[in-house]
């Protein structure tokens, strides 16, 4: 009798074991993102007719290629952090040598704007110096690749133009607390950015 009772509490128990396990769905949610910490800043003073500076945990990588073509000058930058997977690319032109005055903001403004149907909002700051630099920072809010656009002149020789790009897809939530870090070291670069003189 109780080698009975025991093979039917194991037929029952085997029975109830033999179930496809249950899984708890985990909650959607974004990696976490770690800071990076600043300890000082490192003027960029190249061969270039522009300095600046920007910070330590960020390296500058010269940028040989735009879309499989050959970049129109050594002075096209990558400015690069590696722990949030983002680059802002810097392009310089001279003005009245590679473009003029007038395509470049023709072209700055197109850039910008071409990602209007997609994006949120677009947010303009003006950029003014006491180095003769002036420009603008454009910020689309929204799931667009480009999050961060700006340009810097002096109207007369130079034209820089900039844009972040993170090598994710665009998704404006996880990204968010990234672009705020980045905009303001860009802050930064517009306060020590000067033109050769």
């Amino acid at each position: 009798m109780k080698i009975s009772k025991l093979i039917f509490l194991f037929v029952i128990v085997l029975f109830f074991s033999c179930k496809e396990p249950v899984y708890t769905p985990k909650k959607i949610a974004y990696p976490q993102i770690y800071m990076p910490h600043l300890d000082s800043f490192v003027t960029f003073a190249e061969n270039c007719p522009y300095t600046f500076e920007y910070p330590n945990y960020t390296t500058i990588e010269n940028d040989s290629f735009f879309f499989d073509e050959k970049v129109m000058s050594d002075c096209w930058i990558n400015l690069v952090y590696p722990s949030l997977n983002a680059k802002v690319h810097f392009s310089y032109k001279e003005i009245g040598k590679d473009i003029t005055l007038e395509k470049v903001m023709e072209d700055s403004h197109e850039l910008a704007y071409t990602h209007s149907k997609k994006a949120d909002y677009i947010d303009e700051l003006e950029i003014k110096t006491p180095h003769n630099v002036e420009g603008k920072m454009i910020e689309i809010g929204g799931n667009t690749a480009n999050n961060l656009q700006f340009y810097l002149t002096d109207y007369e020789n130079h034209y820089l133009r900039g844009a972040l790009y993170f090598t994710s897809h665009p998704n404006e939530d996880s990204v968010k607390p990234a672009l705020q870090f980045i905009k303001n070291d860009m802050l930064h670069v517009f306060e020590t950015f000067e033109w050769e003189k």
